[in-house]
């Protein structure tokens, strides 16, 4: 990554008006948000089951909104983002997000929290596309591996924004005797460092260069050296030009584009069904809030490390890991149908940690494939799609679920997953027969 405090090559004053990029505002963006949204996400159910005992039903529909509405804001954000900005869009988002936030730490109405959260997820929408789509015109500017870099450091950005909420979310309802509302207060305070994050990003009409090791930016965007990506004549990806492709790109485009849809989907429900139940067998066993933080923390750490490492790992390893944490997930659902305990709860949950990292790393690696070869954009898009029904639809059956059994959860979300593991195998079979049939 360039040393932001390096100073600019000679050849940089060649160019005029030419200065630093400001690399820092989308990376600063990622993790205020997720920092500060982290912190709200847990606080949030809480303060609902323990101080206002929202019935489960209600919960699930407040809490999944904020996901579902958010499946429809990417596409209408597209068209307008083109008419004022990628910059002006995030910074749309940040401000919204403030004053709906704001109004909900007002107004605890059931039914009005769910107008608000449903526009917040929907003004996310302006959010996250644009972060990404400011990576991508970094990535066709900088080919090669100080590009690849970009999208590295970007995504640190955000896991550490979770991690740290986490862990800091504990620390402030622990330290105040199991004050959730302070919890909510603080998050407030820290989504409001968003601002300067987004106000401080490029503007589109600013040109990229690179001289030396320093990107800069240039008055004269014409002047931006655009280098389209390289494509494949790989017979699994249609439409495509020549490239040479590793052993590990052809064995992860031997699988359809639908299976990494299919997986995200999966992926996002079971990771969305621990934390929502979570909290609840808290509750019922008379254990304080503060531990979801805490678990929850232990969680996503564990799937950070798991992500880092998995990786680097061959696509075979990553499929391998890819299995064994699908049919894990489906025995952890029976496991707590037949025997549920806030213990064996805890257990699973943690657990997920790293079989969430299993399942992301592998899905995932299938759409970056795909979005390279074919220079598309689109593969991403479906990914955040998909994320979006999986994380939205969870809370809603669980919580449905729960109003009439809470046992009837486990085993109807086992039966949920088991049923897509069905079809997901099976292409996993067609692409391993694929692979044999190769000269």
């Amino acid at each position: 990554m360039p040393d932001p405090h390096q100073q600019l090559p000679p050849s940089t004053t060649e160019l005029a008006g030419s200065r630093r990029y400001r690399l820092w505002p989308v990376y600063a963006s990622a993790f205020t948000r997720t920092l500060s949204y982290t912190i709200y996400g847990l606080a949030l159910p809480n303060y609902l089951i323990y101080f206002l005992h929202v019935p489960a039903g209600m919960l699930g529909v407040i809490m999944s909104i904020y996901s579902i509405a958010y499946i429809a804001g990417p596409l209408v954000a597209m068209p307008i983002t083109r008419f004022i900005g990628a910059r002006n869009g995030v910074l749309m988002s940040v401000v919204a997000s403030i004053v709906l936030v704001s109004c909900q730490l007002v107004l605890f109405d059931p039914l009005v929290l769910v107008v608000l959260r449903a526009v917040d997820g929907f003004l996310l929408g302006f959010f996250w596309p644009n972060l990404q789509m400011e990576l991508s015109r970094w990535q066709r500017a900088i080919p090669g591996k100080i590009g690849g870099q970009f999208f590295q450091t970007y995504g640190k950005s955000w896991n550490v924004g979770i991690i740290i909420g986490d862990i800091g979310g504990y620390f402030i309802v622990f330290l105040g005797a199991g004050n959730e509302y302070m919890a909510l207060g603080i998050s407030l305070g820290v989504m409001v460092s968003m601002l300067p994050c987004a106000l401080a990003m490029e503007r589109p009409s600013t040109g990229i260069a690179l001289r030396g090791t320093v990107l800069v930016a240039i008055a004269d965007a014409a002047r931006q050296p655009v280098v389209p990506a390289p494509k494949t004549d790989d017979p699994h990806v249609k439409g495509a030009s020549s490239r040479i492709l590793t052993d590990n790109s052809s064995y992860l485009l031997s699988f359809s584009a639908a299976f990494y849809l299919v997986g995200t989907l999966v992926y996002a429900y079971i990771k969305a069904i621990y934390p929502f139940v979570y909290p609840l067998a808290l509750d019922n066993a008379g254990i304080p809030s503060y531990y979801v933080y805490l678990v929850t923390f232990v969680h996503q750490g564990l799937q950070t490390v798991t992500i880092v490492i998995w990786s680097r790992r061959s696509a075979k390893s990553g499929h391998a890991a890819w299995a064994v944490a699908m049919v894990t997930n489906v025995a952890f659902l029976v496991c707590l149908w037949l025997a549920g305990s806030p213990t064996l709860l805890t257990i699973a949950f943690v657990a997920n940690g790293i079989l969430s990292g299993w399942l992301y790393t592998f899905t995932s690696k299938i759409m970056l494939e795909y979005g390279a070869v074919e220079n598309s954009l689109k593969y991403a898009t479906y990914y955040e799609f998909y994320n979006g029904i999986g994380f939205g639809v969870a809370p809603l059956v669980a919580g449905a679920l729960v109003t009439i059994d809470p046992g009837l959860d486990y085993v109807i979300n086992a039966l949920i997953v088991a049923v897509f593991c069905l079809p997901l195998f099976l292409a996993s079979a067609r692409a391993a027969s694929m692979r044999k049939r190769e000269p």
